[in-house]
């Protein structure tokens, strides 16, 4: 058995969670640059509760945050943060406005950055601290040292290291209650395939394992209602389960990082607007199924551990994103290949996985049959 674990990120998750902490907000700084999305922070409740928290204390809002979010977007709220003096950052909504916001801390402490270095992950100053609040269960960017940001290509870079991890994190299920179904689904299953992700992964050890385990264990009964009924059914014991579950997710890939199905699904997100999860979900199946050919006691017991089979898993995230899978030409297929070559997420996977195999791949799921 073998472990490796740091998490610098101190959690907090419960009803009420900000209110009765209120306090912890004042040991990360005096004024905060909050950023957000257009609505969604303040539809949730959670941005009134972030206010509230901060008592008379002193912030700058930064609300220009899209799904996706843009290097530009994050070079503009630094500048904001910097103009306004503030001293840390706090994200609230799901993984674009969190991701967003670590991505400003570093060029906060690094005005003088460009996007290359942004990227390089190696700056001269160290991050601003940073609070994230999630509203969505589904990225777990709460508790991880990676922000995922669209560059000036339109294509997704990550923004990673251990610097990057939040100094605290609140987490209120009830801030995802007003989601729309189709929202629910999607980052619900990009929480199932962080789970997966990380325990079929060349780097797992034994506390991601435990963190995947349980999140599956989490997830699946609420992803199994909403794909056989509705948003209707869950409950709201299944809605708390589903943000502990996507935490979970989060803390397992805080250690591994994730593996085909993030690395082969941002093209499907880039160019044909689909949605994070249901892009990683494209690949979910072919992900077990080689995952299992290719250690099948490691496998047998992940399954057994979440109490679930393989097939019916499958079957589960087949049935809330099948029909949102897009049809490429068998050229458009090939344009993509050049991006699996020493792909590092592709590398993470427990199975060997060359640029043509996943080519054919690519043309096997998103190709008509002649």
């Amino acid at each position: 058995m073998n472990m490796k674990f740091y998490l610098p990120t101190r959690i907090i998750v419960g009803e009420g969670c900000i209110e009765k902490n209120a306090e912890l907000l004042a040991s990360i700084g005096k004024k905060p640059l909050i950023v957000t999305g257009k609505s969604s922070a303040k539809a949730s409740g959670a941005f009134d509760d972030v206010v509230k928290a901060l008592g008379d204390g002193d912030y700058a809002l930064f609300d220009g945050i899209s799904q996706n979010p843009g290097v530009q977007s994050c070079f503009d709220g630094a500048k904001l943060a910097i103009a306004g003096g503030c001293d840390y950052i706090i994200g609230i909504g799901g993984g674009s406005p969190m991701d967003a916001a670590k991505a400003i801390a570093v060029i906060c402490a690094n005005p003088d950055i460009d996007e290359t270095a942004l990227y390089s992950n190696k700056w001269k100053n160290t991050p601003f601290k940073t609070v994230m609040v999630g509203t969505t269960a589904g990225t777990g960017s709460e508790v991880t040292p990676v922000a995922v940001i669209t560059d000036s290509n339109q294509r997704k870079k990550s923004v990673k290291g251990p610097l990057v991890f939040p100094s605290l994190s609140f987490g209120d299920y009830r801030y995802t209650l007003g989601l729309k179904e189709s929202f629910v689904a999607s980052t619900a299953v990009d929480a199932l395939c962080h789970c997966v992700e990380s325990y079929f992964n060349r780097t797992a050890e034994e506390s991601c394992e435990s963190f995947s385990v349980r999140g599956v264990q989490l997830i699946y009964p609420a992803l199994k209602k909403l794909a056989y009924g509705s948003l209707k059914e869950l409950s709201e014991k299944d809605r708390e389960e589903l943000y502990m579950g996507s935490i979970y997710g989060g803390l397992a890939i805080s250690v591994t990082g994730t593996a085909l199905c993030h690395a082969m699904g941002y093209f499907l997100t880039e160019d044909f607007g689909l949605s994070h999860g249901f892009a990683c979900a494209a690949y979910f199946e072919r992900f077990i199924e080689l995952s299992a050919k290719a250690d099948a006691e490691r496998a047998k017991m992940f399954f057994e551990r979440c109490g679930v089979s393989a097939e019916e898993l499958c079957k589960t995230v087949k049935r809330l994103a099948d029909s949102t899978v897009p049809e490429l030409s068998v050229e458009r297929a090939e344009s993509y290949t050049s991006r699996w070559q020493d792909n590092a997420g592709l590398k993470k996977s427990v199975f060997e996985l060359t640029a043509l195999d996943a080519e054919k791949l690519c043309k096997e799921l998103f190709c008509k049959k002649q």
